[in-house]
């Protein structure tokens, strides 16, 4: 699996030689050996981008990211079921029953809610608050049906914001900025439940028939804290959300992050803990092991 994510904000052409990834922008190109990319972002409109490209980049399974001309990412695309066993997969998925499936939201729930008391520390706010989140945590029953996870978001991003934040008002620049590192999560982790054999529709809690991503949203929250934290760090003192802010959220995949132990790449993270999940529910592993936001280190120059 690779190592790098490609961030494209220049009119550029994609193609294929030699088993490289060539990024022509009209005056030279730029040669990237495709078994060392796992995700490409590409945020210019103008960008073009062979046939040969696309089936190369699924069948490496290397994630690809398209933003709009408000640099917005607005869509994805990946290989489709590339795992040899996915159909034994989907069964053990299916043949889970719900009181396996609640146990295991519990269990994220908490993860979460930990990691929000734990960015609220590391930014020293109120005290009060952070017990709160904590006490929201002891109370989280199997599914969470008293909903503990709402009322934690709601004084977490108040006190983060102030009480008139709305997650909802895209003219809040930090929203601007959770909604893209969010983004590029999700879709990093939609490609590696592909790999991992995960149909990623049939969720854990969440089963909008609509939503291709089910499974991939429930999988994530315990790590949205961890993109909360660098996104305020990035933007708290901003007042546009601009092109570098982007890369910088793109390489967020990029950064240390200590897990089992082991100092690794937060990319690398992320396949450690969706192969235990995967691993999880086919019944080859008794727990799963969540990231921690006390363990996020940050770019290799601050290690």
């Amino acid at each position: 699996m690779g190592f790098r994510v490609v961030f494209i904000e220049n009119k550029v052409n994609m193609k294929i030689k030699l088993d490289n990834i060539v990024i022509d922008n009209g005056e030279r190109e730029s040669w990237i050996p495709i078994n060392d990319v796992n995700m490409i972002v590409v945020d210019n409109i103008q960008t073009t981008i062979t046939g040969r490209t696309l089936c190369l980049l699924a069948q490496n399974n290397v994630g690809l990211i398209i933003c709009n001309q408000e640099h917005l990412p607005i869509g994805y695309y990946s290989s489709y079921d590339n795992h040899s066993r996915i159909s034994k997969f989907i069964g053990f998925q299916i043949q889970r029953n719900k009181e396996f499936y609640d146990k295991l939201w519990k269990d994220i729930v908490q993860s979460k809610l930990e990691n929000q008391a734990q960015f609220l520390e590391k930014y020293e706010f109120s005290q009060d608050v952070i017990n709160s989140i904590r006490a929201f945590k002891v109370e989280v029953v199997d599914g969470d049906i008293t909903n503990r996870e709402a009322h934690g978001a709601k004084i977490y991003f108040n006190e983060m914001m102030g009480e008139s934040f709305s997650r909802g008002n895209d003219e809040i620049l930090l929203n601007s900025g959770l909604d893209y590192g969010y983004t590029i999560i999700r879709s990093y982790i939609a490609r590696l439940c592909v790999g991992y054999g995960l149909n990623s529709q049939l969720g854990i809690h969440h089963k909008n028939e609509y939503n291709r991503f089910n499974l991939v949203d429930d999988i994530m929250e315990p790590v949205r804290p961890i993109v909360d934290l660098f996104a305020y760090k990035l933007l708290k003192n901003e007042q546009f959300f601009k092109a570098h802010h982007r890369a910088d959220l793109v390489n967020l995949l990029n950064h240390k992050i200590l897990y089992k132990n082991k100092k690794m790449y937060l990319c690398n993270m992320l396949e450690d803990y969706v192969s235990d999940t995967a691993a999880f529910i086919a019944g080859k592993r008794s727990k799963i092991i969540f990231p921690e936001v006390n363990n996020y280190i940050g770019e290799e120059n601050e290690v």
